[in-house]
């Protein structure tokens, strides 16, 4: 929705006595920016996250402003309450990132997150990868959905043996510990070499006949053919161990093209076993 400049000033001059403690007006031009950043993100909270019905009603750009700003509070609040459940569980398997990010960067995050003053600062880099990409959004917006989609991860990885999660790590990276890699990806794919085949979970090791099986089923098609053919494991997966779970599917497809491509890559060089590793 747009603004008009003089809707907006009058929030920004409030905001900036309160940012100034009434004692002066005088701010700095950059400071003057943020804050006009800061009244215009909230709108935009209040925007994308109200209901139809408050939406329609004729209330004054201000009251906008702060149905957003409260939106906003809830949304923090429900970032403590993701990380405080997930945190009673939290597994990072030896991997640095994953655990400097999370369990290091959302306290942080929660300490040190200006709702009033500064809501479009992310505060953190968010360095572990996602499936999904919150590259293009800011402040709470991002680590909100970072944090969920992280919550999906743990309840995803939780359904194996912790021993097996490590033994695909290892294998697909020695030194993984120090990698900047998504940990689901790489397990999600060598569960689809197992489910492909029929092959249990804790039958360590493929063997050259079942990396020729793999080959058959992928060989002659192309990537979008195979994406169809991840995208129908993945499902299978998500029936058999998540009661389909339709928000776990919807996560996990977002590796379906990346699967694709990396099995079609390794089937044309007979590189399979780099993908299916355990």
């Amino acid at each position: 929705m747009d603004y008009q400049m003089e809707e907006l000033l009058p929030i920004v001059s409030e905001l900036a006595q309160k940012y100034a403690g009434y004692e002066s007006t005088s701010i700095t031009y950059e400071k003057a920016q943020l804050l006009m950043e800061a009244v215009l993100f909230c709108l935009n909270e209040y925007n994308s996250s109200a209901t139809d019905s408050l939406v329609q009603r004729d209330i004054s750009v201000k009251e906008q402003y702060s149905i957003g700003a409260k939106l906003l509070f809830e949304k923090v609040e429900n970032i403590r309450k993701i990380f405080n459940e997930i945190s009673f569980q939290f597994e990072d398997f030896g991997v640095k990132c994953l655990y400097d990010t999370v369990q290091k960067g959302i306290p942080q995050f929660l300490k040190w997150y200006d709702i009033k003053f500064c809501p479009q600062n992310t505060i953190l880099t968010l360095d572990y990868p996602l499936l999904i990409d919150c590259s293009f959004l800011t402040g709470a917006d991002a680590v909100y959905k970072y944090i969920r989609a992280i919550q999906t991860e743990q309840i995803f990885l939780r359904k194996f043996d912790k021993n097996y999660v490590m033994l695909v790590l290892e294998k697909y990276n020695s030194e993984y510990s120090d990698m900047i890699e998504n940990i689901c990806s790489i397990v999600l794919t060598d569960i689809i070499g197992h489910i492909a085949i029929k092959k249990p979970l804790n039958d360590i090791d493929f063997l050259y006949e079942e990396y020729l099986q793999l080959s058959k089923i992928f060989a002659g098609k192309s990537i979008s053919d195979i994406e169809n053919v991840v995208k129908d494991l993945i499902k299978k997966i998500v029936s058999r161990f998540y009661e389909n779970d339709m928000d776990m599917l919807e996560y996990l497809c977002y590796e379906t093209n990346n699967i694709a491509v990396r099995i079609y890559t390794a089937n044309q060089h007979e590189q399979l076993s780099k993908i299916f590793v355990s």
